[in-house]
């Protein structure tokens, strides 16, 4: 598991000398974005903090303030910043993150910052990666996942068509997010913000990612309770594991396991559409019979599908034995997330 993001704050006081203090208030009202290697990018208005997206790349600065202080306010990932972009792994640890992002900061700003433990937190991100077997196992998963309501955790769609599930979206309390790191990965690609090679992309085509965010209503909440420099990374893993554990469960999340059935057609189809149709009338065969499957279906269709199954490996008596095989389950276990690009390896 991993902090995927970090929001950080500082009061602006004279202790950062008065060129620098300067040099920031002149910055209000404005947010500036500049890359891993600390070359500015962009100067815009002054967006909201809990709604930046936790896979937006480079560091991100402010001021902000509570009607009473000003404050020096920075956000990223730390994965981000150490990895050119490509926030998958990480670390747990609360000083580390925080350790990056000043740092970073003082790289954009030209200045030595104060040490990590001066600063406010003010947004946390906890993910984890979970070993799904397969991108179609990954996409059953999230369509799972969408029917997870529970109280007070509202499950919505991605409004843009796409796969991601996310429970209560505009909350700066807790929100969730549940999506398809793989495809994830290749539209930043496609976008040219990271540099991935294909064998990692294939990898990461297994990956489910869980996502909590704790918003600055849940710092402000539990700020005379709780001191954020000392979250442990069993903390913040439980944190993780509580909020999804309601929705999936202690047992689990379980999928079909497709096996390496649909990988084959997936070769052998002109398209992706096409090869799990082929493989949907597998599963009639085994369900229902070989016999029942034709004369439930247009015949050419079934014509089509037997030569692909037939291509991807399949004989006439595989085909026509009619024993019904259940699929075996892959099981999401909350507990065992990968944490390594090796671990998928051992996985897959």
């Amino acid at each position: 598991m991993l902090i995927d993001w970090m929001t950080l704050r500082y009061p602006l006081t004279q202790k950062l000398g008065m060129v620098l203090h300067a040099r920031i208030l002149a910055n209000m009202g404005h947010m500036t974005k500049v890359t891993p290697d600390g070359v500015l990018e962009w100067v815009k208005g002054v967006p909201d903090w809990d709604a930046i997206r936790s896979d937006s790349v480079g560091l991100y600065w402010s001021v902000t303030s509570d009607g009473k202080l000003d404050y020096l306010t920075i956000g990223g990932s730390p994965s981000s910043q150490q990895n050119k972009g490509v926030n998958v792994f990480g670390s747990l640890s609360i000083e580390q993150g925080a350790k990056i992002l000043i740092r970073s900061a003082g790289v954009a700003l030209d200045a030595i910052l104060p040490d990590w433990k001066q600063w406010d937190c003010r947004r946390l991100d906890i993910t984890g990666n979970y070993d799904m077997g397969s991108s179609a196992q990954v996409k059953q998963a999230l369509r799972l996942l969408l029917g997870t309501d529970a109280p007070r955790r509202r499950t919505n769609s991605d409004k843009a068509g796409g796969d991601s599930v996310y429970w209560n979206p505009t909350s700066t309390l807790r929100k969730g997010k549940a999506y398809h790191k793989g495809a994830h990965l290749r539209y930043q690609a496609r976008k040219g913000n990271i540099e991935l090679p294909e064998d990692l992309h294939l990898l990461a085509d297994n990956l489910l990612r869980l996502e909590l965010t704790l918003g600055s209503q849940w710092f402000r909440r539990f700020a005379d309770k709780l001191n954020w420099r000392e979250f442990t990374p069993e903390f913040l893993a439980a944190e993780h594991f509580n909020f999804f554990g309601s929705l999936i469960g202690g047992g689990g999340l379980e999928v079909q396991d497709m096996g390496t059935l649909l990988l084959e057609l997936e070769k052998v189809a002109p398209t992706k559409g096409r090869a799990l149709a082929a493989h949907r009338t597998w599963a009639l065969i085994k369900s229902i019979g070989y016999t029942q499957t034709e004369s439930s279906m247009v015949k050419q269709t079934f014509k089509n599908h037997l030569v692909l199954l037939r291509a991807a490996g399949l004989s006439s008596a595989d085909l026509c034995a009619g024993v019904v095989i259940p699929f075996r389950k892959k099981t999401l276990l909350l507990g065992d997330p990968v944490l390594s690009w090796s671990d998928i390896r051992i996985a897959a």
